[in-house]
């Protein structure tokens, strides 16, 4: 199975050495780093795991590239040169686990950095989706890539310009939220049960009860998205659960 491997993304350490930023956790700095909480504590004499400064210079222990992470199932950090067929040899899960896992194909791309499940989230699967979110916006495979606040991509990106309508993927009831990281957000419920998440709006369209293909918001930049690029975060949660890769659901729908 021969995956391409982009580049690392900036700021993920390879060299063994990593400098804490603002937002970073033992916990998150792990995760993407392929170790665990104690051992990185360990190898840098840290008494107070919840205790950290930006500008802390980090030594990396030298684990396996699989995530010991705290939650299950178990996570594993893509390296520089990893295919699909090294991530099973190295893992012992084998190469169709994880495709199944993270809503893979023979052909996906992987991106050194990026996280991948070793085992499904969720039992049940999602339908397809009856609208695409945003028709002509720009995505790409980026579930899994590390994040300082939730250290998790869970969703995919889709890039447009701001005050491009979103239009609801399925029929459903559509409540609105506004946070601090998300901004404003929508959050649609499928008569399946399956969660529908929609982050950094610049304002909200129509909420309650809603048909595929009504405007329910407008890309922007809100919340931690705040000055980059506009677009919408687009999550989807099979009977409400955890986050599954929507990549090739949106595949299907828009292009």
């Amino acid at each position: 199975m021969g995956v391409v491997v982009l580049t690392a993304l900036a700021g993920l350490a390879q060299t063994g050495r990593y400098t804490v930023r603002r937002g970073d956790t033992l916990t998150s700095i792990a995760a993407r780093n392929g170790t665990t909480v104690n051992a990185l504590a360990a190898a840098n004499g840290i008494v107070n795991a919840n205790f950290i400064l930006i500008g802390q210079n980090l030594t990396l222990p030298g684990t396996p590239a699989a995530t010991a992470a705290s939650s299950s199932p178990s996570i594993v950090v893509v390296q520089p040169g990893d295919t699909l067929t090294k991530l099973a040899a190295r893992t012992g899960v084998p190469a169709a686990t994880i495709m199944a896992a993270n809503n893979l194909k023979v052909t996906s791309m992987l991106y050194a950095g990026g996280q991948l499940l070793l085992a499904p989230r969720n039992s049940t699967s999602s339908a397809p989706l009856a609208r695409c979110p945003v028709p002509g916006a720009r995505f790409m495979n980026d579930w899994g890539f590390p994040r300082s606040d939730t250290g998790f991509h869970q969703g995919n990106d889709m890039m447009t310009k701001r005050g491009t309508p979103i239009a609801a993927p399925v029929s459903g009831t559509v409540t609105q939220n506004v946070g601090s990281i998300s901004g404003n957000q929508f959050r649609l419920v499928g008569a399946d049960g399956t969660l529908y998440v929609g982050a950094h709006l610049d304002k909200f369209g129509k909420a309650g009860k809603v048909k595929a293909g009504d405007t329910i918001g407008y890309v922007g930049d809100t919340g931690d998205a705040k000055g980059g690029p506009t677009h919408l975060h687009f999550e989807v949660h099979p009977s409400g659960g955890a986050a599954v890769n929507p990549y090739q659901l949106l595949v299907a729908a828009c292009r």
